[in-house]
């Protein structure tokens, strides 16, 4: 089962709360919250025809209906129905079924930035891993197992010690859920029969001034690990008429650090460089504007150095072409709003991260950057300023799409998603469009606008906690514009004439509440 990224709640790496003024606060510690084990399960879910499982967290919020049945038979693994799929569940159920709903939580550390979790298949058992997203020398941690193999859904049963917990913020409780265990970190490996430490990222060394260095390598191809060649201080100054560059990079060896990064940079991002991993501040053409960003990120206590390379800016930020203006034109059919607003346009997922994954493989992030790119379009021929999170193909945390938007002071955000089941229910199909509070007359002007437009079903209006709309200021919705898994839905997204039809729904609907 390939499930949709439903809980766009706080992510591995939580900014603080944002202040009214739009700058982000000072991140602080998240914390943890005990919750009651019998409202929640712990599943195994299928996609691929069954053949892998992903993990699913399943709560039980109010006993209106019943969000899921079990089956225990003796010997075999205890068998799950979502019920949820069948009916509305806000208000009822929650579900979380990427690292933006949960993540590993260990001698109280939210580890999110440092591990993933995964259901692999060990034997005759699928087991429920936290598995490091870096250090691949680090061991795995083992957390549950179903006790057997199945092609269904399948409760996993938590090892001695591991518990769900809720993380909370300055004493409120979010929607994120932990698989937390008391122990220290150190210790888990050690009982685990691996390292007695964790290695943390290296310091960017001072190397000599002598060295050589190395020949360049070719500009990488776009969504590849960047590799500068050469000693990190010591690769040659550019020539003003070549396409090289200056990257600034920072070592980070904490999730305060990534944090206080990504308040300052964020579009930030992993990568390895000379063998290290780093994370990119920021790669530019003049020297002066990457010295500036060095020396603000090292006022704020980060290790961050000034390195020149050989990367071709056009290959490391590909810009898509955008999908050709709808027919009718829209100055002719989109209303014109009476006075001069900032619109943040936030595509989600991407990079890395293809957000859910549907019939013939279709990709989330394939069908919302799009869409957003035309919305964005459409908005700024009708005399509406716009700003986009991500405006190609990037992995972009939570924390900074909002950033971008507090910063920019925006009147409106629009995050724009798709949708997706069970690949076994492909008759799930339609639009719904979420806000939290301020946004939901927006919501509403988006949702109509779009079921007029496309024909498609309409799932409604829905109130949620999602991270981008309780961290935004501004009026927020987020929009799922049809379900990757749906028979009737997934060739409409995968189609540019009716992405361009659901653009101009959106941006109709924005002109319509400004």
């Amino acid at each position: 089962m390939s499930v949709k990224r439903w809980l766009h709640l706080a992510g591995a790496l939580g900014l603080g709360l944002l202040a009214s003024t739009g700058r982000p606060a000072i991140a602080t510690t998240f914390t943890q919250q005990e919750v009651n084990a019998d409202r929640f399960v712990t599943v195994a879910a299928p996609f691929a025809g069954g053949s892998r499982h992903q993990l699913l967290i399943l709560e039980q919020i109010s006993d209106r209906r019943s969000c899921w049945s079990t089956q225990s038979n003796s010997g075999s693994p205890t068998l799950v129905t979502p019920l949820l799929l069948d009916f509305d569940f806000s208000g009822i159920c929650g579900r979380s079924t990427d690292s933006n709903g949960y993540s590993v939580r260990v001698g109280n550390e939210d580890l999110g930035w440092r591990y993933g979790l995964q259901v692999t298949r060990q034997g005759n058992d699928l087991v429920l891993m936290a598995v490091p997203n870096q250090d691949r020398t680090s061991p795995s941690l083992e957390i549950g197992r179903t006790n057997g193999v199945t092609n269904e859904f399948a409760e996993i049963q938590l090892n001695p010690g591991w518990r769900l917990t809720r993380r909370t913020y300055n004493g409120q409780a979010l929607g994120h859920i932990y698989l937390t265990h008391d122990r220290n970190l150190d210790v888990l490996i050690a009982e685990a029969g691996g390292r007695t430490s964790i290695a943390t990222r290296p310091t960017l060394p001072t190397p000599p001034q002598t060295s050589t260095p190395s020949t360049p390598s070719p500009s990488p191809a776009p969504g590849t690990t960047v590799t500068v060649p050469g000693n990190l201080a010591t690769l040659p100054e550019a020539p003003l008429t070549s396409t090289r560059s200056y990257q600034v990079l920072v070592s980070v060896a904490t999730p305060a650090e990534q944090t206080r990064l990504q308040q300052l940079a964020p579009d930030a991002f992993r990568t390895v460089v000379d063998g290290y991993s780093v994370m990119q501040a920021g790669i530019f053409r003049e020297r002066d504007r990457a010295a500036s960003l060095q020396q603000q990120l090292i006022q704020n206590n980060l290790s961050a150095r000034l390195v020149r390379s050989s990367i071709d800016l056009s290959q490391v930020t590909p810009r898509p072409t955008p999908q050709p203006t709808p027919t009718p034109t829209p100055s002719a059919t989109l209303p014109v709003p009476t006075s001069r607003s900032l619109v943040v346009i936030d595509p989600g997922h991407g990079g890395r991260d293809p957000g859910a994954v549907g019939i013939g493989g279709l990709r989330e992030k394939d069908v919302v950057l799009p869409i957003s790119l035309q919305v964005a379009s459409l908005l700024e021929q009708q005399g509406v300023q716009t700003q986009m999170t991500r405006s190609d193909d990037r992995e972009l945390g939570l924390p900074p799409r909002v950033a971008i938007a507090e910063r920019a002071n925006a009147d409106l955000f629009v995050s724009i998603h798709a949708n997706a089941l069970s690949m076994s229910r492909p008759d799930v199909n339609g639009i719904e469009t979420y806000y939290y509070s301020s946004g939901r007359s927006l919501a509403q002007s988006i949702q109509s606008n779009l079921i007029s437009a496309t024909g498609m079903r309409d799932r409604g209006v829905k109130q949620a906690r999602f991270y981008v709309l309780t961290q935004t200021t501004m009026p927020s919705v987020l929009v799922e514009v049809g379900f990757v898994t749906g028979s009737e839905d997934a060739p409409r997204l995968r189609d540019s004439a009716f992405q361009n039809r659901i653009a101009e729904a959106i941006a109709r609907g924005i002109l319509e509440q400004l």
